[in-house]
Order: C-alpha cells, then structure tokens, then sequence
C-alpha cells in the first residue's frame, strides 16, 4: 500500500491540532489531579510516607484517565481526521493501540512523578511552598512529566495508532 505523504502546512496543523486537544487533556488531568491531592485527599488526614506516595499516585493516574478520555475523544474527532473515516472494527483496535501506548505514558509519568517528588527540594514560590493546596514540587513534577510524555504521545499515536498503514 502506498503510503500518503502530508505536507509540512498538514504536518504543522496536525501538530498544532494535537497541542491544543493535549492543552484541553492537560487541563482535565490538572483539575481532576488537584481536586484529588489538593482538595479531597487532604481531608483524610493521612500520615505516614507510604500512604501519602499511594495517595498522590492515585491522584495521578486517575487525572492521567481523565485527561486521556478526553483526548481519545478529541483524537478521533479533531486531530487525526484518517480516524473518524475506519470500520467499527477498526477504531476498536486503534482504542486498543491507543491505551495501550497510553498506559506505557502514565507509568513513565508516575516514575518520573514519584521520583522527582523525591529526589526535588521543596520549593518555595511566591513566598509559597503551595499552589491551589498542592506542594510546588508536585506541580513541577507534573509538569516535566507532561511535556516528556507529550512527546511520546503523538509520536505513538501518529506513526501507530492513526497511521496510513495499516499496522492493526
């Protein structure tokens, strides 16, 4: 099958497309991440090193969920328009593919959380150690983790799970 070549003004827009649906992810991990360790979480009064490590990658994981519903959503409709135009069968397997790839993203996001949590300093900001009642050094774990494993998103998601060949 020959494969269809895309233009750098389609490669651009795509890529453009796919900062936008993965800004909108983003801010759903966020708010759901928050809302667990800054808002929820905090009211259990948990103590010890082991259950706050649990709580904070439930908080986590189930943001990165969120976020990911969102843009399998979004994806299928907005960035990768070859998508919207396969079988059932088809978009079934690409789901597949796609949380797969996915789910390699969220355990490279909770190492890289966990461990920069460790291994960074508190960190004072704006005569703060806390946004939104969320430790600093949580946020720019996160946020590291986030750009890295944007990265690895739409390269997986381009040349896998939206690809012209048909590879599943």
């Amino acid at each position: 099958m020959q494969r269809l070549k895309q233009s750098k003004k389609q490669l651009y827009k795509e890529i453009l497309r796919f900062l936008l649906v993965g800004g909108l992810a983003t801010l759903t991990d966020y708010l759901v991440f928050w809302l667990l360790d800054g808002v929820l979480f905090p009211t259990f009064g948990v103590q010890g090193a082991a259950a706050k490590t649990a709580l904070l990658a439930t908080a986590t994981a189930v943001g990165f969920c969120a976020g990911l519903a969102v843009n399998w959503l979004l994806s299928v409709s907005f960035v990768f328009a070859s998508a919207a135009k396969k079988t059932k069968e088809h978009r079934k397997r690409q789901l597949l593919l796609f949380c797969l790839i996915s789910l390699i993203g969220l355990a490279i996001t909770e190492a890289g959380v966990l461990l920069l949590v460790w291994l960074l300093p508190q960190i004072t900001l704006f005569g703060s150690t806390q946004f939104l009642g969320t430790l600093w050094t949580k946020w720019i774990a996160k946020a590291l983790m986030t750009a890295l494993v944007l990265v690895f998103n739409y390269l997986g998601r381009k040349f896998f799970v939206f690809s012209q060949h048909n590879i599943i």
